[in-house]
């Protein structure tokens, strides 16, 4: 017999016995049906649990790996230590320090200066008419970006219409992503060309059109507009040439030459303004480091112009909770699955009479196991399919998130169903399979034998204290919510209901009109104009000067910008002196406890008629003191503030 008809019959052979194996399986998990029941429903659950834990995990981990330069894109960001206010981490760097750093930074391969931007977009009408035929507000789904034209050799985009070496070249030009031109548009060729105004200040001309960023990106792009606009109206878009001057609209973004130059770029970032900052702001520890776009999403201090940030901790926890889950299921299998072991003995007792080998017992019952766990996985995805909307209430995974047609879901489901399959039916299989064949057919056998019982009780032992952890887990995060939502914020919450507006100057315009009408409605007790509510986790800072001190203080003060209604609106408890009075220009201002403490003065009168000077000129005087409400998360101390 040669080779190859030797190897067909042994194929044959192992194809029979297969099967064999899964006809036997079919037919024993159809006698003990609700065995086969309860072992099935228990996997479904763990598998659909995992599995859309993993979905969830998948797709925070995925953020920003789109871009080509992936591992050579960063940040510049900023710490500030000072030993009354400890570490300060912010994203801000100041107009001047950008030039030096694209003067100072050798490992630097490309850089661009950005300032986010949050305004109304509209199209003119061509015949002069006052209206515009559309208009949009970026900050109802995305941002825009000020940018320079080395923003495109970092990120990478991908160039529907125009030139990428000169669209962000000039003064008002401005790029749409293809979402964007779409609105305004019937193509994107049409666009190329036409006029297009900004906060109904400045015109700008459509240069280019890019492809959308994906989905999961921190950088929302709805538009990006030339860097040598925001110097052209510098008062418009706040553009101040200062050290001093830092807000965290204006950031860096750079290219690495190469990805290990991460230290040779933090040791010449160092070196930025070591004699400004010290001589011009009083911030004599600000030193500026890298932030790599890997940890962009996930590094909570610094925050990113997308919607959120999550940090690999808590993914790492929501991951074990997946796996934990999983195993619960698995000891229940194993556990049911050595219970049985006396119903099964004298099947084991007799197939070995009949001349059985151990080994294709434990194949026969790693084959039921095989069976059981491909049904559980079947219908572990199609219980995790069904619930997948569901996860837009407790994540921020998209309902247009594909699901099942992603291959690393197969693969996930694929590796789940070869584990659990080895993991809950080997030892099952291999105490069944292991019984003594007199013993068996007395009917003796009941698996203590082989180690069974002494197992099944240390499993449930563990099985219970893994749900007992995940209990207190879970009783803890409700406690938790319940701080939240019981917790006096020093503000009230209740009937108080907020929405934006744009900041161009035709609805500024019409802010007050608004507010008039508002009023005549008879269930609105109060209105208020501000730049935000006051736990919006938005942070206005500057440096600052109290009094008659001769120094700027060793730290920033937060602001908010509100009109005479606000502390009515939001029922804030004066302490001291009174309310800001109307008025068009920057002239009064209300401080908190915080700032009180931070300055040492202990009486809140004592504060009132003094004097704050922000940045280099603009004073302030300080109508009152309001007592400390919290501005940002509720783990942040409050921040000295002024409104």
């Amino acid at each position: 017999m040669s080779l190859y008809d030797t190897f067909l019959l042994s194929g044959k052979k192992y194809t029979t016995m297969l099967t064999n194996h899964v006809k036997l399986a079919f037919r024993q998990l159809r006698k003990n049906g609700l065995y086969t029941a309860v072992t099935l429903i228990g996997l479904t659950v763990g598998i659909a649990a995992a599995l859309l834990i993993f979905r969830m995990v998948r797709y925070e981990l995925s953020f920003n790996k789109n871009f080509s330069n992936y591992d050579r894109i960063v940040r510049v960001v900023s710490e500030v230590k000072t030993p009354e206010a400890g570490v300060e981490h912010t994203v801000c760097t100041p107009i001047p320090a950008m030039a030096a750093i694209r003067q100072s930074v050798a490992p630097f391969e490309a850089m661009s200066s950005i300032r986010e931007f949050w305004g109304m977009l509209a199209l003119p009408d061509p015949d002069g008419g006052n209206a515009p035929l559309k208009k949009f507000n970026n900050g109802d789904d995305g941002i825009a970006f000020f940018a320079e034209p080395e923003f495109d050799r970092i990120f990478g985009l991908e160039w529907l219409a125009g030139n990428s070496a000169t669209a962000l070249a000039e003064p008002n030009s401005i790029v749409l992503t293809k979402r964007w031109a779409d609105k305004f548009f019937p193509s994107v060729q049409d666009a190329l060309g036409k006029t297009l105004l900004v906060d109904n200040q400045v015109s700008l001309v459509v240069r280019g059109v890019v492809a959308d960023l994906p989905t999961r990106c921190d950088f929302p792009l709805t538009y990006l507009i030339s860097w040598a606009t925001i110097e052209t109206y510098p008062d418009l878009f706040f553009y101040d040439e200062t050290w001093g001057s830092c807000s965290s609209n204006f950031q860096v973004y750079a290219l690495l030459r190469n990805a290990g130059q991460a230290e040779a770029a933090n040791a010449a970032l160092a070196r930025v303004g070591e004699t400004e900052y010290k001589s011009r702001t009083g911030e004599k520890n600000r030193t500026h480091r890298i932030q790599p776009l890997s940890e962009l999403h996930y590094d909570e201090r610094f925050g990113h112009s997308g919607k959120h940030t999550t940090s690999k901790t808590r993914l790492g926890i929501l991951g074990g909770i997946g796996i934990l889950i999983l195993v619960m299921a698995c000891f229940n299998f194993i556990n049911l699955t050595t219970a049985q072991a006396a119903l099964r003995a004298k099947e084991v007792g007799v197939r070995k009479t009949l001349g059985s080998r151990r080994g294709q017992l434990t194949a026969q019952f790693l084959t039921e196991t095989a069976l059981v766990v491909l049904a559980a996985v079947a219908s572990g995805a199609a219980l995790a399919s069904g619930c997948a909307p569901l996860l837009k209430f407790i994540s921020h995974v998209p309902d247009t998130e594909p699901f099942l047609s992603v291959p690393a879901v197969w693969i996930f489901l694929a590796l789940t169903g070869a584990l659990v399959t080895i993991f809950a039916g080997l030892y099952p299989a291999l105490v069944l399979a292991g019984f003594k064949p007199v013993t068996a057919l007395r009917g003796h056998a009941d698996g203590k034998g082989s180690g069974g019982a002494p197992l099944r009780k240390s499993l449930v032992v563990l099985q219970f204290a893994i749900a007992q952890a995940l209990i207190i887990a879970a009783l803890i995060t409700l406690q938790q919510l319940d701080f939240i939502r019981s917790r006096d914020l020093g503000f009230s919450q209740n009937l108080v209901y907020t929405f934006s507006m744009g900041t161009d100057s035709a609805s500024l315009a019409r802010q007050s009109a608004l507010k008039q009408a508002l009023l005549q409605i008879p269930t609105v007790e109060s209105v208020s104009l501000s730049s935000d509510q006051p736990l919006s986790g938005n942070t206005w800072s500057s440096n600052f000067r109290y009094a008659t001190r001769p120094d700027d203080e060793p730290y920033s003060i937060s602001l908010k910008y509100c009109d005479v209604d606000y502390p009515r609106t939001y029922g804030l408890q004066m302490l001291a002196g009174k309310w800001v009075t109307p008025s068009d220009t920057i002239r009064q201002g209300v401080v908190n406890e915080t700032l009180l403490r931070k300055l040492g003065v202990q009486n809140p009168q004592e504060a009132v008629g003094q004097q704050i000077r922000l940045g280099r000129s603009t004073m302030v005087e300080i109508t009152g003191v309001v007592r400390d409400f919290h501005t940002h998360s509720l783990r942040e101390e409050h921040l000295p503030l002024l409104m």
